[in-house]
């Protein structure tokens, strides 16, 4: 059972009481037809959350990339000047 949870009249009837139960414990879900559907959170912690998961996706980027081949740059800069003299 969700126990941050109101109805959608409560956030229409109470929602002072709805955004201070957020600010204490960082988000509360809205219920509609017995599902939740959205959530009410406090500005850090969303913000939490976003950073949280940026760096989720900066590992798997990394994890994607960190086994590619690479060169050195004095290679990429001799492949980039023998490019340029060829033109």
């Amino acid at each position: 059972m969700i126990t941050n949870s109101y109805s959608i009249t409560d956030l229409r009837q109470k929602t002072l009481d709805v955004v201070k139960a957020a600010l204490a414990v960082g988000y509360v879900q809205i219920i509609h037809n017995s599902k939740a559907k959205v959530a009410v959170v406090d500005s850090a912690y969303l913000a939490a959350l976003q950073e949280a998961y940026e760096d989720q996706m900066d590992t798997i980027e990394f994890d994607k990339t960190v086994n590619e081949p690479t060169i050195t740059l004095e290679e990429y800069l001799r492949k980039r000047s023998v490019r340029k003299s060829r033109k």
